[in-house]
């Protein structure tokens, strides 16, 4: 069956065989070398070799995995029991969880709805599964629990998976599905997302009803928001609170004619103060995305009715880029007491301070802030000349890894797995793991993780520990040959390739990007391409960006190319490697020369501000890491005007 053999194959692709089975012979053990033959034979549907092979392997770690990546290869409803079996040996685990899921997506796709109620045994936890389950206990007649739960996941501002339709189907056949319902929810997706596809379909779904005229109109200015005035009578269903969601939406478009409608159409709506506040605070998000010099008075009227703390923290920027240091003092203490806190605006009061001639009182909150291990805080530090801040905790005693296994046998697969350079399932069940232990174990196996060599697994455990101040666990040093050398080459500290690294991926070497970037510093194929012609290096192609010594000497070798196209600046470097150097470009032109920490503060995309706060930080925890004095800015990059 096609629904059959697309999930097999997906399933097995899961496995990185092409990975697996490129590791060297002489690299592996007797057992890893026979399981590696066995996932083979199941690819080539050598029955008798698996069975042979399972049969002698029966104690190893990795046994599992045979019956696992079998069970998904040649999947079937007469393998329903077979699967139940694999499950019930460890129902909690990671792969009984991938195995469930997939067999019963084959039985609702063939309508077993008896099979797949039994083999769930309760509601799924994913959604799209969720929705199978209640159409299976439709089709065994117990109908008003499923009616219950269409209803409840229907009013969504985004599309539901399509696992779903057939639930909602069996829910609109039974009169359920009703006109108001329909009608309330292209309000929230007219609020709350831009899709037009999906008001569209809902406006369909109005044809031939009381309600047809309403959901075109609502088409109508969901497209042409400027036309609110002609397109919405005051009198019409739901008309103020329309106007309010259309005049939000065109805020985001053109908020100077999006203000000049709402003047217009304010008295005929007779809006509330609650919608007024919806309004406007929409105008000022945009007039100060914007920088728009002309409605500055207007914006700061409107946000005395404000509450949102977004809303101030973007006007205190404002007030940061035009150098208006009475503006950032007073807008600061508009800030809710739980974020002025943040050291953040402690720094900014500071330099507000210093600003206005307040010296003592400028250093008093410098060295207030200069106490955090954060990029306000290390800016604090400079400002003084303090030290910058480590404040590290020390690493618990590690776990041996013959205890660890002992305790947790996941450990033993995910050694097996990194044998095999099975990478990403090793890091899945890592992952997995860390989730089911509790605090103080997640750093013993980080710590573990650590002395094996393990360091994207050590930065897992950290970040899923939250040990923000065990720093050997978050930066390790992994590759210090590889790392040491590519910095040599091209002149680099090896902090701030390793701080690039762990900013980019991690220190995973096969990380991957939705958009294509690869490795340890996150390369887009057409990058490293470019670098490889522009140096005269070997690259054949961006299978080859998983491979370190590949990544890191063109990634060292792109940074370096950033770094000479701004005088050694590794602010305006990182901002490029994150956004590009044309967006860097156009920033600058914008910014007519502001301080190191305006510019920084003000970069547009909230991504990139905090990825160069980062890569700042970060480079000088590696700096002291590798046993260097760690320097937060370069003399240059503290007084050049950007």
């Amino acid at each position: 069956m096609i629904t059959v053999r697309r999930l097999a194959l997906r399933a097995l692709a899961l496995c990185s065989l092409s990975a697996c089975l490129a590791v060297p012979a002489h690299a592996l053990t007797s057992a890893q070398s026979s399981y590696l033959t066995a996932i083979k034979a199941i690819r080539q549907g050598d029955r008798p070799t698996v069975s042979q092979l399972r049969q002698q392997l029966a104690d190893y770690p990795l046994a599992q995995y045979i019956d696992y990546y079998d069970l998904l290869q040649q999947m079937d409803p007469s393998r329903v029991a077979e699967a139940n079996t694999f499950i019930q040996r460890d129902p909690q685990g990671l792969l009984a969880g991938r195995v469930k899921s997939r067999y019963l997506r084959m039985l609702a796709d063939n309508a077993r709805w008896d099979d797949f109620v039994k083999l769930a045994g309760s509601e799924p936890r994913d959604l799209g599964l969720r929705c199978r389950y209640y159409e299976a206990r439709w089709n065994q007649g117990d109908q008003q629990p499923a009616y219950a739960f269409a209803d409840d996941i229907w009013m969504h501002d985004a599309s539901r998976p399509g696992e779903c339709n057939g639930l909602f189907r069996l829910w609109q056949d039974a009169g359920l599905m009703t006109s108001d319902k329909i009608w309330q929810r292209m309000q929230l997706v007219f609020a709350n997302n831009d899709m037009d596809s999906m008001i569209d379909y809902l406006s369909r779904q109005l044809a031939g009803t009381p309600l047809e005229a309403d959901a075109q109109r609502v088409l109508a200015l969901y497209r042409q928001p400027d036309a609110l005035a002609s397109l919405l009578p005051a009198q019409a269903r739901d008309a103020s609170a329309l106007a309010v969601l259309t005049l939000q939406r065109y805020a985001r478009q053109d908020p100077r004619k999006a203000l000049v409608l709402y003047n217009q159409v304010n008295k005929p709506f007779a809006f509330t103060s609650e919608q007024v506040i919806a309004i406007e605070g929409a105008l000022a998000r945009q007039f100060l995305r914007n920088r728009d010099p002309d409605a500055q008075i207007w914006v700061d009227n409107a946000l005395r009715r404000q509450h949102d703390p977004s809303l101030i923290e973007l006007r205190l920027r404002q007030a940061v880029w035009d150098s208006d240091w009475a503006g950032v003092k007073r807008w600061v203490q508009r800030i809710p007491d739980v974020s002025r806190s943040d050291v953040r605006w402690t720094y900014w009061l500071a330099r507000a301070e210093e600003a206005q001639g307040h010296a003592q009182h400028a250093r008093a909150l410098y060295r207030q802030a200069s106490y955090e291990r954060s990029y306000y805080g290390f800016l604090a530090a400079d400002r003084v000349g303090a030290d910058i801040p480590l404040n590290m905790a020390p690493l618990p005693a590690p776990l041996t890894l013959s205890a660890a296994i002992q305790k947790w046998p996941a450990v033993a697969r995910v050694r097996e797995l990194l044998a095999i350079q099975d990478t990403d399932q090793a890091r899945s069940e890592w992952t997995f793991l860390m989730d089911a232990v509790a605090q103080d174990d997640k750093l013993r196996l980080g710590g573990m993780a650590l002395q094996q060599g393990w360091a994207d697994l050590a930065v897992l455990s950290s970040i899923r520990a939250k040990a923000w101040d065990v720093l050997p666990l978050r930066f390790p040093t992994p590759m210090n040959t590889l790392f040491v050398r590519f910095a040599r080459e091209q002149n680099l500290d090896p902090g701030l390739l390793y701080a690039l690294a762990r900013q980019e991926s991690a220190l995973y070497p096969k990380a991957r990007s939705p958009v294509g970037a690869s490795g340890l510093m996150q390369l887009m194929p057409t990058t490293a391409a470019h670098v490889a012609k522009k140096n005269g290096l070997s690259y054949g192609g961006s299978d080859q960006l998983i491979q370190p010594e590949v990544n890191l000497q063109l990634g060292s070798a792109y940074l370096r190319e950033l770094l000479d196209n701004y005088n050694g600046n590794r602010i305006l470097a990182a901002a490029a490697y994150n956004a590009g150097p044309g967006r860097v470009r156009q920033w600058r032109q914008n910014s007519a020369g502001r301080e190191m920490d305006v510019w920084v503060e003000n970069i547009p995309f909230t991504e990139t501000r905090n990825y160069v706060q980062n890569v700042l930080v970060f480079n000088s925890i590696y700096q002291h890491q590798l046993r260097k004095s760690p320097q937060f800015l370069t003399e240059n990059e503290r007084t050049m005007r950007y």
